[in-house]
């Protein structure tokens, strides 16, 4: 067997208003717990981005990797931990409600050259060969659908819990449209049927498509809400539970703390073990 992951986590942004705290740490703490704790992926296996290194260009060139050469048996896992957004569909046909669900690399600038779409990631993940065990986290707002947005915060709530939101402040291009030209995918969709066929794999995301994802400070440090509460209870139930009940479990923990934001499970494995 072949397990490979890819952990990308995005603190520092080029616009310092848009700058978060616990996206490293949730590849940190994930990297401990499938190389170390568990012992199913090994260092040598594992690709971690951060920051400055988790361009668009980055991103894509080391998913390629993360797929190359998978076959049946093999276990990949795709960590995604930083902004994400929403922003009008290229392909209106395909989604009812007008927008498209997107994550932020490190050199996003509000234009579709510099985001990474759903329909990007489909395109992508549907060369994943059927028995390959893939598993996707997001923890990032608008997570769900994916198969932190321009909203603004409380300041007073976030200065009492010390809770900010993994959203991004300026989406200008977005919000005053660009031209045809600009708005050209990196990746040529050739054709709908990967994009509305089940994901072969399991995404678990942070919150519903309307929702943000906390960056917050547990246990004295920053960390992502989702990550922390997901992590504990894989801890706990990685070998009994199957990911769309460890899924519920994170969501009474996130309730139960405060948290707004209820995780989401879909795809083809949500009800296979975390670890084949």
């Amino acid at each position: 067997m072949k397990n490979k992951a890819l952990l990308v986590g995005i603190n520092k942004y080029p616009d310092p208003r848009n700058e978060l705290r616990g996206c490293v740490n949730d590849i940190l703490d994930m990297e401990y717990f499938i190389a170390e704790k568990s012992k199913v992926y090994p260092k040598e296996n594992i690709k971690k981005l951060t920051d400055k290194q988790a361009t668009k260009k980055g991103i894509i060139a080391n998913l390629k990797w993360l797929i190359e050469g998978a076959a049946p048996g093999d276990q990949l896992l795709f960590h995604y931990s930083g902004h994400g957004a929403q922003a009008p569909t290229l392909h209106a046909p395909l989604e009812k409600d007008g927008l498209d669900e997107i994550i932020c690399p490190y050199d996003f600038d509000g234009t579709n050259n510099t985001s990474l779409r759903d329909k990007e990631f489909a395109q992508l993940f549907a060369a994943i060969p059927k028995g390959v065990h893939f598993v996707w986290i997001s923890d990032s707002c608008h997570a769900e659908d994916l198969s932190r947005d321009p909203f603004k915060v409380d300041e007073e709530v976030f200065k009492a819990n010390n809770t900010h939101y993994r959203f991004f402040t300026g989406l200008q291009h977005y919000e005053e449209g660009v031209d045809e030209e600009e708005q050209k995918s990196d990746i040529t969709i050739g054709g709908i049927a990967p994009i509305i066929k089940p994901l072969n794999g399991a995404l678990l995301s942070a919150c519903q498509s309307h929702e943000l994802s906390a960056d917050t400070y547990i246990n004295n440090r920053f960390i992502g809400a989702f990550t922390h509460y997901l992590i504990e209870n894989l801890n706990k139930y990685s070998g009994s539970k199957n990911m769309r009940s460890i899924i519920g479990l994170v969501n009474k923990d996130l309730e139960k703390n405060g948290y707004d934001q209820n995780p989401q499970t879909e795809g083809l494995l949500e009800n296979k073990f975390f670890f084949l």
